[in-house]
């Protein structure tokens, strides 16, 4: 089946910055200022969205390894354009403050990770729109951290002297980068927290920690010698089916562990309970019937190439 993903995730619920605390380097260091913080931004999504798209070309049959060394050199050829731009639009001045953390922006993990787990994953034009989604959410973080901290540094914005009743100097240094992005984080999760509870609220789901739990069992061979407990991860399966670019991102289980598991679980789930979802009467009992027909939530793992089809 096509991976289902929301199209939402890269501006709150996995933004790279506040969320997933990638690429914070470039944004502690680098984003002191509004100019400053453009100008990242600006290379960041030159790179990222150009080489994604032109990434996507490189077959699938070729060794991982290669493919992400070509991912790189492909950055790496379209940095020398961004650069080159970013250095007419926001002076040299601010390129060479940057420093090293502009061209680290080439191995980026929008580049080097997400394009395996997730957009690599997508059709073509739901991909696009995916990238671009969690490119905005990159920039928009990393300008709000440039005038804020230039706010808070010097009582001025884009150099423009803005009212305040105080400042902290510390703001300008890398220490008061990473406390800046700290607080942002805590008030990213506590938003995030807040919306998923009230949207959730009424209705019992499993948390990933559980199901993750759940599906090692069947990672390791140790399968539940009660048909009741089998069922029960059956079910949980089936209804995970259908978000399963959550478990992908998951760094501790490798994508064909995920998909192992996905085909294990589904294939002994369905003989339990019998492709109609009716079930044996044994298996039936004291147990509950699964809330969805397995033909609603049958996947197909391809076990050669590692991906959701």
């Amino acid at each position: 089946m096509e991976l289902r993903t929301n199209l939402k995730d890269g501006l709150l619920k996995q933004n790279m910055v506040f969320m997933s605390g990638l690429l914070i380097a470039p944004v502690i260091a680098c984003t002191t200022t509004l100019d400053k913080s453009l100008a990242v931004s600006f290379v960041f999504s030159f790179v990222s969205l150009l080489t994604i798209l032109l990434c996507r070309a490189i077959p699938r049959t070729i060794v991982y390894t290669i493919r992400v060394t070509l991912y790189t050199v492909a950055a790496a050829v379209f940095y020398i354009p961004a650069i080159i731009l970013a250095e007419s639009l926001f002076g040299r001045e601010v390129i060479n403050a940057a420093g090293i953390y502009l061209p680290i922006l080439i191995t980026n993990s929008l580049i080097l990770s997400k394009t395996e787990t997730r957009f690599f994953l997508e059709r073509a034009g739901r991909m696009t729109a995916d990238v671009v989604v969690f490119i905005i959410g990159f920039d928009i973080s990393c300008t709000v951290t440039g005038i804020l901290r230039e706010l808070l540094a010097s009582g001025k914005i884009g150099g423009a002297e803005i009212p305040v009743l105080f400042t902290v100097p510390a703001m300008e240094t890398t220490f008061g980068g990473f406390l800046f992005v700290g607080i942002g984080a805590g008030l990213f999760r506590a938003i995030y927290n807040y919306r998923k509870a009230h949207a959730g609220a009424g209705e019992k789901q499993d948390s990933l920690a559980e199901y993750a739990e759940d599906m090692g069992e069947f990672l390791v061979g140790r399968h539940s010698k009660h048909e009741k407990e089998k069922i029960r991860i059956y079910k949980a399966t089936a209804k995970k089916t259908k978000n399963v670019n959550e478990l992908l991102d998951m760094e501790f289980l490798s994508n064909r562990d995920v998909l192992e598991a996905f085909e294990a679980i589904i294939a002994e789930g369905q003989e339990m309970t019998g492709q109609d979802g009716t079930g044996s009467a044994e298996a039936a009992e004291g147990s509950e019937a699964p809330e969805d027909n397995a033909s609603d939530t049958e996947t197909e793992v391809s076990g050669e190439d590692g991906n959701v089809s």
